[in-house]
């Protein structure tokens, strides 16, 4: 072999082995081995607790805080049961694997509150909007130690120019951001920013998202904020599912739709592994929910006593025998625009829930496993790359 044909030979086993490794580096797909890692407390009559949907999660240094949230306590919603909304704040010890609930910080949120807009600051957590008893609310909080090491204070910051609920949520270096969310009129389009040099300024309209959204999941990839899935509840009380995913650009201020979920997706929660592809778990494809709104509907526009009874009997059994919510994982990979199925997990998956990560531990904490019914079990994912 002459010199010149060597030089090719190699420069051609160069390129094979960076395109394999390359490959490789894509295609390693995360593997998470999940298991129990704590529970919510008992309640005072020293009982199992119910669960918590729509929770307030996050670290704030080494502890984890779970806060807020709603059940129903008095019967489930076909049995005539109503929600019940907490303002209870559970701190956690992380003690390897699992969650120790440390008796030493006690306090309470200003104000019961569940589904509201969440995002993860350094050493300290955000929230704004969601619900209570008497509906969408406006206000927004930030919860940090405080100066005194066994305390917690939570800060009042300017509230949302509309009351909104399960809007999304996401913080950059320089601001945080609320994205849609449902109100009492319908669904919001907007996206808000505050801006943390200028808090006391309030809140900026800053863009319209490319369809009004609730429930959604909101990643942030290279200085794009991905808004995943959702729904939006139309006027004659039917939601419209997306499985659209969409990425705005926050110095350029424009939106890019992204490839579409495998299949409508709301109440899901979304955990970035690394500045260029995240996570997706679980999340309700909304198929039992639309037939339970179509019967609604038919409920409201019939007079007929017979027919109104049978189509109820009908929603409350969808209802009884829902098999849960989707057990999925997926992973999405901004380059090359691409959703995957990396795993299916053996649990029941709580909805309307936000997971958090801690080092290469990805927390799912409690959250609705079927309509109506909450989970007391936070569960950790160990992620193996």
């Amino acid at each position: 072999m002459n010199l010149l044909r060597w030089k090719k030979y190699k420069i051609g086993l160069f390129v094979i082995f960076l395109s394999t490794f390359s490959m490789a580096q894509t295609n390693s797909v995360p593997n998470i081995s999940w298991r129990e890692a704590g529970l919510l407390p008992v309640t005072t009559q020293e009982q199992p607790h119910l669960g918590l949907s729509g929770l307030i999660s996050g670290f704030i240094g080494d502890k984890c805080i779970l806060a807020g949230g709603n059940n129903f306590p008095m019967g489930l919603p076909w049995e005539g049961g109503s929600k019940k909304y907490y303002k209870d704040v559970f701190i956690y010890d992380i003690k390897k694997d699992t969650l120790v609930v440390n008796p030493i910080f006690k306090f309470s949120l200003p104000s019961k509150v569940a589904y509201a807009a969440v995002a993860q600051l350094k050493d300290a957590i955000f929230y704004a909007g969601g619900e209570n008893e008497t509906g969408p609310v406006n206000h927004v909080y930030c919860i940090k130690k405080s100066a005194n090491a066994n305390r917690f204070e939570i800060i009042k910051w300017p509230n949302l120019p509309e009351a909104v609920t399960n809007a999304v949520a996401m913080a950059t270096n320089n601001a945080v951001y609320v994205f849609g969310g449902a109100y009492k009129e319908g669904v919001s389009d907007k996206v808000w920013a505050l801006y943390f040099d200028k808090i006391k300024a309030g809140w900026k309209f800053v863009s319209t998202m490319p369809q009004p959204t609730a429930f959604a999941a909101s990643a942030l990839l290279r200085n794009q904020i991905y808004v995943i899935g959702g729904r939006c509840k139309g006027k004659d009380g039917i939601s419209k599912m997306y499985k659209q995913v969409y990425a705005w650009n926050i110095a350029s201020n424009t939106w890019f739709e992204k490839a579409e979920l495998p299949e409508t997706l709301s109440a899901t929660t979304a955990l970035c592994i690394g500045d260029a592809e995240f996570l997706l778990i679980g999340g309700d494809n909304m198929s039992i929910f639309h037939e339970v709104e179509l019967l609604t509907a038919k409920i409201s526009s019939s007079t007929d006593t017979a027919v109104i009874k049978e189509l109820t009997t009908q929603k409350n059994n969808l209802q009884k025998n829902h098999l849960g919510f989707s057990r999925d994982v997926l992973r999405y990979q901004a380059i090359p625009n691409r959703w995957e199925l990396t795993s299916h997990m053996k649990f029941l998956v709580p909805v309307t829930t936000h997971a958090i990560k801690w080092n290469n531990r990805l927390f799912l904490p409690t959250g609705e496993i079927k309509p109506g019914i909450r989970t007391h079990k936070i569960w950790v994912g160990l992620v193996n790359k």
